[in-house]
C-alpha cells in the first residue's frame, strides 16, 4: 500500500489550522454541526473545487461568445469597406 504525505512548515500548520477552525465555526453557524478535521478539511476541498467548477463555465461561455463577437466586429469592418 502506498501512502501520501504531506509536509508543512510551522506557519502553513498554523495556517491550514486556523482555516480549518474557521470553516468548522462557518458550518456550525449556518448548520449547527460540528465537524472534526477531516470534515473540515473535505468541505474546503469542496468549496475550492465548486468555486473551479464556476470559473470554468464562465470561462466557457466567454470562449463561446468570442468567436460571435470577432464575426460581427469582422462583419461591420467589411459592410464600411462595401459603402465607401
Amino acid at each position: 500500500m502506498l501512502t501520501k504525505a504531506l509536509v508543512l512548515t510551522d506557519g502553513e500548520a498554523d495556517l491550514l489550522s486556523r482555516v480549518l477552525e474557521e470553516v468548522k465555526t462557518k458550518t456550525f453557524e449556518e448548520s449547527e454541526v460540528n465537524l472534526d478535521d477531516s470534515q473540515a478539511l473535505d468541505t474546503l476541498i469542496s468549496c475550492f473545487r465548486n468555486a473551479e467548477k464556476q470559473e470554468l463555465k464562465k470561462e466557457r461561455r466567454h470562449t463561446y461568445f468570442s468567436p460571435l463577437g470577432k464575426r460581427l466586429v469582422l462583419g461591420t469592418l467589411l459592410d464600411r469597406q462595401r459603402l465607401e
